[in-house]
């Protein structure tokens, strides 16, 4: 496990006009964590929580936890060079372990995101990502689209949920529980 802490600041003479970011990094396995701040003024605001891999044929699966405006942003996205969806393109479906979810979100050109904020089984399907050996993208028939190694994901997913958890000073069941209050 590699993990490297950075803090990039600009110049003296240009803090009082620029902000300055820091962002951290670590891979494990074929799973890759990393997080983004921005600070101005001197008071860090929220940073993204993130995690990524990518299968074999190039599809990208990176799933960001993020505080905006006290509430929880919880998202998925899958991505791929060669896709073409449209807001007609049918549902995919998520296989990992005894999990399957199917994936309902905003599909356009190569992408598909998917926001699960108020939804607890993000919590379900994260444990399940970290527990699992593959997860395979499957289309609504049935055909295999993507699979993924899960390789390294337990340890990508727990700094994910450790850095949304530290800043946001309450466990990711309470954020998520929060999140599903404000959405009613």
């Amino acid at each position: 496990m590699i993990r490297v802490s950075r803090l990039m600041a600009l110049p003296f003479a240009l803090v009082a006009v620029a902000p300055c970011f820091a962002a951290e990094y670590e891979r494990s396995g074929d799973w890759v964590f990393y997080s983004s701040a921005y600070a101005a003024d001197g008071d860090v605001t929220w940073s993204a929580c993130m995690v990524e891999t990518r299968s074999p044929d190039g599809t990208e699966l990176m799933l960001r936890l993020e505080l905006g405006t006290g509430a929880l942003s919880a998202t998925m996205s899958l991505s791929n060079a060669e896709w073409n969806l449209g807001q007609d393109s049918p549902p995919f479906e998520l296989r990992a372990g005894a999990g399957r979810w199917v994936l309902q979100g905003q599909a356009e050109g190569h992408a598909l995101n998917v926001a699960w904020a108020s939804d607890p089984a993000f919590a379900n399907l994260l444990n399940t990502l970290a527990a699992a050996n593959t997860a395979v993208l499957t289309t609504a028939d049935g055909r295999d689209v993507a699979e993924f190694s899960l390789r390294g994901s337990s340890q990508a997913i727990g700094a994910m949920t450790t850095c949304a958890e530290t800043q946001a000073k309450q466990g990711l069941a309470q954020l998520l529980a929060a999140a599903a209050n404000k959405a009613e």
